[in-house]
């Protein structure tokens, strides 16, 4: 069982559930998502007679050693959800050695948040001029993030009114006289052409890498933009269809994972899952899909507004008890043993 979405809905009102729900227009609001259909398809096989003295779940994502393959993704306008933000999620990240992800979009200044945890990584849009992404490239460097993203997949609405769930979050914002992390440092509206190139993104990336800020290319579906994005100087690629927030007909992002690990695969660097991502077991999947590790967002907000830091705390530490039960029970030692062999397609 996940977090209480009827209570979290309840806590919100409709209008912010229903932009963290995040349902495009050409889906119903009570359809289920894509990705975490594609995930429930894969089911796990256990072997036995392999019992394990010691199950280590941890390993190196992009320089440092973490917990889990789990990180926590980003989300906008975090002090709608919460009083205070993203910090009590950061604060257990922190507590757990996990990743967090931080929106552009995110109300809670930057440095603010890595005073509170150091492995946390600031997501721009892959658009707008060259002078805003070095801006907010600075920026992280600034304030001590470990990385970036960079969303490549629909990182502005050409369209006006194509909004997740159909709500004008950054229209909330500036009701609100709110300023997000991108607002502090450039103002101006990200317009949606000119559209970014591969030039662009290797820009980006050469730049960030000159700020010690390694590059993670998200929105990847086709395993030809895995490899492009490799060859562009990304250190690691999200293959994600944005939580199907802008389309319901993105292919799910589960059901190119195998693809992309085995197009991507002899360059060595990282595959991030992002989408569908709700349990336990869909983190151990997604390992043994190819993803080196899991983006986990929503199951997150509704932990944090069903329960506060607590909550937060109660669903993570839970969920790495989990994983190191399944890795035990699938006959892993550690999450090198985990392959292909250890899921099937119903």
């Amino acid at each position: 069982m996940g977090p209480d979405r009827k209570r979290a809905r309840e806590l919100l009102g409709e209008q912010l559930y229903a932009y963290l729900m995040g349902r495009p227009g050409d889906m119903g609001p009570d359809e289920a998502d894509p990705n975490e259909v594609a995930l429930a398809r894969f089911k796990l096989v256990p072997r036995v007679m392999k019992a394990r003295a010691h199950i280590d779940v941890s390993m190196d994502f992009c320089g440092r050693r973490i917990a889990a393959p789990l990180a926590v993704g980003a989300y906008a306008a975090d002090r709608l959800f919460a009083a205070d933000g993203v910090l009590p999620v950061a604060r257990v990240c922190a507590a757990l050695n996990l990743p967090l992800m931080i929106s552009e979009e995110c109300l809670t200044p930057l440095d603010s948040i890595t005073a509170v945890h150091d492995d946390c990584w600031l997501q721009i849009r892959g658009a707008g001029p060259a002078e805003r992404y070095r801006e907010l490239i600075d920026a992280a460097a600034g304030a001590g993030a470990r990385g970036l993203l960079v969303s490549l997949l629909a990182p502005t609405h050409i369209r006006p009114g194509l909004y997740p769930g159909g709500v004008n979050i950054g229209a909330e914002i500036a009701a609100r006289s709110l300023r997000t992390i991108a607002d502090r440092v450039d103002p101006r509206p990200v317009p949606p052409f000119p559209s970014w190139t591969w030039t662009d993104l290797a820009d980006a990336a050469e730049y960030a890498a000159r700020r010690g800020l390694p590059v993670v290319a998200k929105g990847v579906l086709d395993p030809r933009d895995a490899v492009l994005a490799f060859e562009n100087g990304c250190a690691a690629v999200m293959v994600s269809n944005m939580g199907v927030r802008n389309l319901g007909r993105w292919v799910p992002a589960p059901a190119q994972l195998p693809a992309i690990s085995s197009a991507a695969g002899s360059a060595g660097r990282p595959l991030i899952l992002d989408g569908g991502i709700r349990t336990a077991p869909d983190i151990v999947v997604a390992r043994a899909l190819g993803a080196d590790l899991a983006s986990l967002v929503r199951p997150v907000v509704l932990a944090l507004v069903n329960g506060g830091e607590d909550g937060v705390m109660t669903l993570l530490s839970g969920f790495l008890d989990e994983i190191i039960s399944i890795i035990s029970w699938l006959g892993c030692e550690t999450l090198a043993d985990l392959d292909g062999s250890h899921v099937v397609s119903t």
